[in-house]
């Protein structure tokens, strides 16, 4: 049975999704008082990741200053996260496998399904900070913000951090330089050889 925090969270979505721009704080105000952090919390979240209605400015700007709003908006400013970040979050989410991810994303691009293995490989690769998204093709992009019930603009504008990175501190420009070194020979490393470039090579890595 859903509760009443549930069906307060549920009115919620369904009138942000219809753009009628609901109002955060009359809801926690409707929810009891134990449930009032928990259902901001839900809030947030759907906010961080859920579709944004075509807002005119002058309703955008009348929502973010609405004061449940600003606590929204910075925690999410606070937990804009890299992209293996992102990715695991989602797929966990999704309560979904690495291999259940690639097979749906093959299905989303219509590739065969004996593509699933590499592309299930480079998902592997973004989530553990060894490939850089941002030679992403478009229609992957589109794609994984599908698969992922997320945004294309937020996958877009997620930031992308090597694992390796935290590693050197010593100067930042040095810094920088071993850090694009050690992503290219990463990068090269794990690129397969033009006898085996195919679709999925292209999409993950032809951007």
């Amino acid at each position: 049975m859903p509760t009443a925090r549930d069906r307060i969270l549920s009115e919620f979505i369904d009138s942000w999704v219809a753009g009628r721009r609901p109002n955060i704080d009359e809801h926690l105000e409707r929810a009891a008082q134990e449930d009032r952090a928990p259902l901001l919390e839900a809030i947030t979240n759907f906010i961080t990741w859920g579709p944004t209605p075509e807002y005119d400015d002058i309703t955008i700007s009348a929502i973010e200053a609405e004061p449940a709003m600003i606590a929204a908006l910075s925690r999410h400013r606070q937990r804009k996260q890299a992209w293996p970040e992102l990715l695991a979050e989602r797929r966990r989410a999704l309560k979904l496998s690495t291999a259940e991810l690639a097979a749906r994303l093959v299905d989303a691009l219509g590739l065969s399904r004996k593509q699933a293995v590499k592309t299930e490989r480079y998902l592997q690769q973004v989530e553990g900070g060894e490939l850089n998204p941002a030679r992403f093709k478009p229609q992957l992009l589109d794609a994984l913000a599908e698969t992922l019930r997320t945004s294309r603009q937020q996958l877009s504008g997620t930031a992308w951090r090597s694992m390796a990175a935290p590693a050197f501190r010593a100067g930042e420009d040095a810094a920088q330089f071993v850090r694009d070194d050690l992503e290219l020979l990463a990068d090269m490393a794990s690129a397969p050889s033009d006898q085996d470039w195919d679709e999925v090579d292209d999409l993950f890595r032809g951007g």
